[in-house]
């Protein structure tokens, strides 16, 4: 059984780019926020 991560890359990718669009932010509720309204479809 080959394991493929190509969707948890993608996931980390996009996260990591969030995180530098919001350096200097000091609040953590609204990061987490940015993160969640990027990925819909995941509850």
């Amino acid at each position: 059984w080959r394991l493929n991560t190509s969707v948890l890359e993608g996931i980390n990718n996009r996260i990591k780019v969030i995180k530098r669009m919001a350096y200097g932010f000091r609040d953590d509720a609204y990061f987490f926020l940015k993160i969640r309204a990027a990925f819909p479809g995941i509850p």
